[in-house]
């Protein structure tokens, strides 16, 4: 009896039977003829290698309109000079962006210059491994509910970069199921199903026009490049 702590809030419970994990299911088509116009703003600096990977992989995409914006911030190598000087004469936006680097003011800039009902922010070293990434992550978008869309990316190694943000790690904030194995579970199939957490990165983001200038944008002053998002 003396080692018997009593706890006074109930710690688990369950009913009979193991709990099976959910599945992810498709959404029903939202829109009545055609999804919506999307911008893809993608910043860069110099690493033609990344930028290239990353624009050849969004070809394959399956929507059916869109828009690709290479923000570019004071890039010198040459050879990155030559790609984006292609880019432009291929259809692709390519806007410069000079002074301090701010993650935040370049994406707010490139925002004002479009008019899609949807933006998709995405990182320049980031590659589409689904051709149906950006319908899937449209079609949650464009639910009122809903703010911010974010999508599970790996690291070259297939385990876990970002599956959604969640609040408490290290006192502030952290990716939540990070270097687990894509291939594994993990705690109720989490890491694979859509979920509502407290926030995601947009190394790949999708959010509705409206509701990002709602917010005012990314902001320039506090947060010029970490916790911009």
């Amino acid at each position: 009896p003396s080692t018997i702590k009593h706890l006074p809030l109930v710690l688990h419970h369950r009913g009979t039977g193991r709990p099976v994990p959910a599945k992810a299911t498709a959404l029903p088509n939202p829109w009545n003829s055609s999804p919506p116009n999307c911008t893809i703003i993608i910043p860069t600096h110099n690493r033609r290698d990344l930028l290239e990977t990353c624009i050849n992989s969004l070809k394959a995409a399956d929507y059916p309109d869109l828009e690709l914006l290479v923000i570019d911030h004071d890039s010198d190598d040459p050879d990155t000079i030559v790609y984006l000087d292609r880019l432009a004469g291929s259809g692709i936006r390519v806007v410069p962006c000079s002074g301090p680097f701010n993650y935040s003011a370049m994406n707010n800039k490139a925002v004002g210059l479009v008019q899609s009902e949807l933006i998709c922010f995405l990182n320049n070293d980031v590659e589409a491994l689904d051709a149906s990434w950006l319908s899937i992550m449209a079609r949650q978008a464009i639910r009122p509910e809903i703010g911010a869309v974010g999508a599970k990316l790996l690291y070259p190694d297939r385990t876990i970069q970002h599956a959604g943000v969640v609040l408490g790690i290290n006192g502030g904030a952290g990716h939540a199921h990070r270097y687990q194995q894509d291939d594994e579970p993990g705690y109720f199939g989490r890491p694979h199903l859509p979920q509502f957490v407290s926030a995601v990165t947009p190394a790949c983001m999708v959010v509705q026009r409206e509701k990002f200038l709602a917010v005012e944008g990314y902001d320039e002053a506090a947060f010029p490049v970490a916790f911009n998002d």
